[in-house]
C-alpha cells in the first residue's frame, strides 16, 4: 500500500474526489432530505476544520511515528473527498433545477473550478483554490436551504441565502486572519476569492442563469386531451408509432375544435407552494414571439412532482415552445412542439398517458 501511495501520490487527490463525486450519484436522494442536509453540514465544517489546521497545522499532527502524524498524511486525499461529495450534489441538484438553455453557464462555472484544481500551477495556490471551493458549496448549499426552510423562493430567500454565506465565509476567514501572521497574503489568497464566489452568484441571479433550486422538473408533454377521473391525470394523444421519444405530440396533429395541452409535473419541498408560469412562444420569421403566459400554483411534498397542465384554444400551425418559469422568471424547463394540419380524410388513432 505504501509502494503504491509513492507512486500514484500526485493522483490520489483526483480519485478521491471522482470518488466522492460517484459517492453521492449512487446516495443521492430528494434535495429536502432531511439525512442529506445533516450530511452536507457536516462535510463543510470538515472542510473548514482541515482546512485551518492545513494552515496552522497542531504540533499533536506533526510528532514522529504518532498515530495522528500518520492520519495527517492523509487528509489531502480526504478534503478531495469531501469536495468531490459536495460538488457532484450541487452539480446534480442545480442541473436538475433548470433546462439546459439556462443551467449551461452555471455549470461552466463549475467544471471550470474543477478543471483548474487539476493544474499544477493552480495546485500551487492551495489555499486559493482551497477557499474557493469552500466559498462555492457554502453558497450552492445555502441558495437552496433557504427556500426548502422557508418554503420559499424569490430575491428576498435569494438575497437572505447569500448574506448568510458571505457571514459564515467571512467569519472563518476572520478567525484565520486573527490567527496568521501574513495579513497580506490572507487577503488575497482567503478573503478575496471567497467574496468573488458570491459576487458571481448574484450576477447570475441577476441574469437569471441562476437554476431555480430546490424547485425541478419532473415532466412535461404536450397532449389532446387531459382529464382526471381519479387520482391519477388521463393524458389524451394521437402519435405515430414511430415517434416513440416525444413526450406526447410534440408532433400535434391539429383538427377544427382541438385544444393544446402543455401536462407538466414539478417537484418541490414539502409545505412549498409558488405560483410558476408556463408560458407559451411560438416562432415567428426566425424569432420566438410570446403569444401567452398561464399561472399555476404548485404544491411541494410529492415525490413524482406536483401535477398540473395549461391549455390554448387560438393558435396556428407552426414551431412552438413551452417555458416553465419560477415567480422570479427563472427557468426550469422547456418543451418544443410542431402544430401541423391534418390530412384530409384522415383518422385518428388515440393513444393514453397515465400520470
Amino acid at each position: 500500500m505504501k509502494e503504491f501511495y509513492q507512486k500514484y501520490q500526485g493522483h490520489l487527490p483526483a480519485l478521491f474526489f471522482v470518488g466522492g463525486f460517484l459517492f453521492d450519484i449512487f446516495t443521492t436522494d430528494r434535495i429536502d432530505q432531511t439525512f442529506s442536509l445533516i450530511q452536507q453540514v457536516s462535510y463543510l465544517f470538515l472542510i473548514m476544520l482541515f482546512f485551518y489546521w492545513e494552515l496552522f497545522t497542531p504540533k499533536v499532527f506533526l510528532k514522529e511515528g504518532g498515530f495522528l502524524n500518520k492520519l495527517w498524511k492523509y487528509h489531502v486525499e480526504l478534503l478531495h473527498f469531501l469536495f468531490g461529495s459536495l460538488l457532484s450534489l450541487y452539480t446534480i441538484f442545480y442541473f436538475k433545477s433548470a433546462s439546459l438553455m439556462t443551467s449551461f453557464a452555471f455549470m461552466i462555472f463549475l467544471t471550470a473550478i474543477l478543471v483548474i484544481n487539476e493544474f499544477p500551477q493552480f495546485q500551487r495556490r492551495g489555499a486559493m483554490i482551497r477557499s474557493t471551493l469552500l466559498a462555492l458549496c457554502l453558497s450552492s448549499y445555502l441558495v437552496y436551504l433557504v427556500p426548502v426552510v422557508t418554503a420559499a423562493i424569490g430575491w428576498g430567500a435569494f438575497l437572505l441565502a447569500i448574506i448568510l454565506s458571505s457571514s459564515v465565509f467571512i467569519l472563518f476567514a476572520r478567525f484565520i486572519y486573527l490567527k496568521g501572521d501574513d495579513k497580506k497574503w490572507i487577503k488575497k489568497n482567503i478573503f478575496i476569492p471567497g467574496i468573488l464566489v458570491n459576487l458571481i452568484f448574484v450576477l447570475l441571479y441577476f441574469f437569471k442563469l441562476l437554476p431555480p433550486v430546490p424547485i425541478s422538473l419532473k415532466y412535461i408533454g404536450i397532449y389532446h386531451d387531459i382529464q382526471k377521473p381519479g387520482t391519477e391525470y388521463v393524458l389524451n394523444y394521437e402519435r405515430e408509432w414511430w415517434r416513440f421519444w416525444e413526450s406526447g405530440a410534440q408532433t400535434y396533429v391539429y383538427r377544427e375544435g382541438d385544444k393544446l395541452y402543455c401536462f407538466v409535473s414539478i417537484f418541490s419541498p414539502t409545505q412549498f407552494s409558488d405560483q410558476m408560469k408556463l408560458m407559451w412562444l411560438k416562432k415567428t420569421k426566425g424569432a420566438w414571439k410570446k403569444r401567452d403566459s398561464v399561472s399555476l400554483s404548485i404544491k411541494g411534498g410529492r415525490a413524482e412532482g406536483y401535477r398540473g397542465y395549461a391549455y390554448k384554444e387560438n393558435f396556428e400551425p407552426g414551431p412552438w415552445q413551452v417555458r416553465v418559469l419560477t415567480s422570479d422568471l427563472r427557468e426550469v424547463g422547456r418543451i418544443y412542439f410542431e402544430v401541423v394540419e391534418a390530412e384530409p380524410g384522415s383518422s385518428r388513432v388515440w393513444q393514453q398517458d397515465l400520470y
